[in-house]
């Protein structure tokens, strides 16, 4: 089974390829954008195995995430998740 991740975009590089920098509960990771042409820098995305598959608004982000930490899927998403921003 592959756990799908909320990660937050922090770069894109265009190309024929496009890769995306996005930060993954507190880990810079480099993820193909390949699915997304619309991506922005400051989206909030759903990564999985290494591919951005679409565009989160930030309250799905916040319900994945709550959701990985109340079953502890990753131990340290409570420190970086979006809960306390507005």
């Amino acid at each position: 089974m592959c756990l799908g991740i909320p990660a937050r975009v922090l770069a894109i590089v265009d190309g024929p390829l496009p890769m995306a920098t996005v930060d993954m509960a507190g880990q810079k990771r480099q993820c193909s954008a390949m699915y997304v042409p619309e991506l922005a820098v400051d989206d909030w995305v759903f990564v999985q195995n290494g591919f951005i598959m679409n565009v989160l608004d930030e309250q799905e982000a916040k319900e994945s995430l709550a959701a990985i930490e109340e079953y502890n899927l990753i131990e340290h998403v409570a420190e970086v998740s979006p809960k306390g921003r507005a």
